[in-house]
């Protein structure tokens, strides 16, 4: 039999190759192609490598003449297979490609034909062209397949029996144990939002005890406290059997999970939309001088570990720490714009009646954008105390103990934000950050919309400043809660 592989090209079986990037040792993407693949960290890529070391459309991978390919597509930083660079290649089984110095590696396995089932004919045709015939391999293997069974007996049909039944049960235990995780899931999620319940609940007894001066009421007040605390680590724990942290996330996914979580989100039931939004954001500052230079202003004053002190006396995360970066860069002497509303002065950028309901003192040149050495808002530690009292009242009140939800109130009004809030819910389940996103976004300001994302992100950022290219010590390293 002559076959002519020029004329079967429209109709071939090729061997599929198997794609894995993996991230500090564990399996991120695996992917499996049969046809021309690009990579790069242009979205049209087929593999979309986010690196800064990635070039837009950096290399293509095909299948030509029996070997899989790979083509450096004039990349800046280049491609490196097995250690060497390349411009072009033939990839063997298990190769590892690097893709810019720097960059990220993908590990390619190819899944090859059952060449030692096929005749010596389809062979030949296979390493002359690259493909095999479908109309040869649908009638010549399964006579062969056939003939197999048939040479070996029943021990291998026993065998085949006893892998599907093995199958059957494998697939048994995976719908068990995922209907095991989804219920650890929502009972995480339970417990998560009765502590948030309690934490409110905490807040207001605290209230009351502090109003009424009645001492009398601390036992209670630790007792309530000390619940808080075995519900805080009951969560811990179900989000520890659940993997939450381990399951192919990457460092930042981590930290932003954990920076949800000390703002007061539930990590279980975040948006995907919300990890992306706030990656962007930190590509916001790690185009700028900004966030470093802030720091280091706020660090030599002494102001990062004054500002935690007051916000952790007020029983709030330090993080809020970011939004006096957002409001001033720390610039005790801001003075912002005459509005309706007044001048806004200080680093926490207080207007003159909040200033007056917290306790602050204002000067003389209250209607002037100047500075006021009389004007308390002026003061880093006068203003940051009443900074953190005001944040605690519109986190126990409308937010709900929804950090992101106070931030959103900070910069867009609280009475603004608050006849927006009061429409959903009265619970934390259903009033929170995301639920608010997602009932609201087209709403939203996009001045308030950037403020979030850029406090959050500066967040993240704080927390590992090294891991986004930043040389500043981690701003919080000495804030315990």
């Amino acid at each position: 039999m002559e076959v002519n592989p020029g004329d079967v090209l429209k109709n071939v079986v090729r061997p599929q190759i198997h794609v894995t990037l993996e991230k500090e040792g564990v399996p991120e993407l695996r992917l499996k192609f049969s046809d021309r693949f690009t990579v790069g960290s242009d979205p049209s890529c087929d593999i979309v490598l986010p690196d800064p070391d990635v070039s837009g459309l950096h290399a293509e991978v095909w299948f030509e003449k029996g070997d899989w390919h790979v083509k450096d597509l004039g990349s800046a930083g280049g491609t490196f297979l097995d250690g060497t660079q390349i411009t072009e290649a033939v990839l063997a089984d298990d190769s590892r490609v690097l893709f810019g110095v720097g960059g990220q590696v993908l590990a390619f396995h190819i899944h090859k034909l059952p060449h030692q089932m096929l005749t010596q004919q389809l062979r030949q045709v296979f390493r002359a062209s690259g493909y095999v015939p479908i109309t040869l391999y649908r009638t010549v293997l399964p006579r062969m397949v056939r003939r197999f069974l048939r040479t070996q007996g029943k021990r291998y049909v026993l065998i085949i029996g006893g892998l599907v039944l093995l199958a059957l049960l494998a697939a048994g235990y995976a719908y068990l144990k995922h209907e095991q995780v989804r219920k650890q899931e929502a009972l995480a999620q339970d417990v998560f939002y009765e502590m948030k319940e309690f934490e409110l609940a905490l807040a207001r007894l605290e209230d009351r005890i502090r109003q009424r001066g009645d001492t009398a009421s601390e036992g209670e007040l630790a007792a309530s406290r000390a619940r808080l605390r075995q519900l805080s680590a009951s969560y811990d724990k179900y989000i520890g059997e659940l993997g939450v942290y381990q399951k192919g996330l990457d460092s930042t996914e981590r930290l932003i999970y954990q920076v949800a979580r000390v703002f007061g989100e539930c990590e279980l039931t975040m948006p995907k939309e919300f990890s992306e939004e706030v990656r962007k954001y930190i590509k916001v500052w790690q185009v700028s001088n900004r966030l470093p230079k802030a720091i280091a202003y706020a660090t030599a004053r002494g102001y990062t570990d004054r500002i935690s002190a007051a916000l952790l006396a007020q029983q709030l995360p330090p993080q809020f720490l970011y939004l006096a970066l957002q409001e001033s860069e720390f610039d005790s002497s801001a003075c912002g714009p005459p509005t309706k509303y007044g001048i806004a002065k200080g680093m926490w950028q207080f207007i003159p009646t909040t200033a007056w309901q917290y306790g602050l003192r204002t000067g003389p040149l209250l209607e002037l954008p100047r500075v006021d050495p009389r004007d308390e808002r002026h003061r880093v530690n006068r203003a940051s105390e009443a900074a953190a009292r005001y944040l605690r009242d519109i986190y126990n009140g409308e937010a709900q103990a929804s950090g992101l939800l106070v931030l959103a109130s900070y910069n867009w009004g609280h009475n603004a934000v608050k006849g927006l809030i009061r429409a959903l819910p009265e619970n934390p389940r259903e009033r929170n950050f995301w639920k608010f996103l997602s009932a609201y976004r087209t709403r939203i300001p996009k001045e308030t919309y950037d403020y979030v994302f850029l406090i959050f992100s500066a967040a993240v950022i704080g927390e590992n400043p090294s891991l986004f290219g930043f040389s500043f010590p981690k701003p919080l390293r000495d804030a315990t809660q």
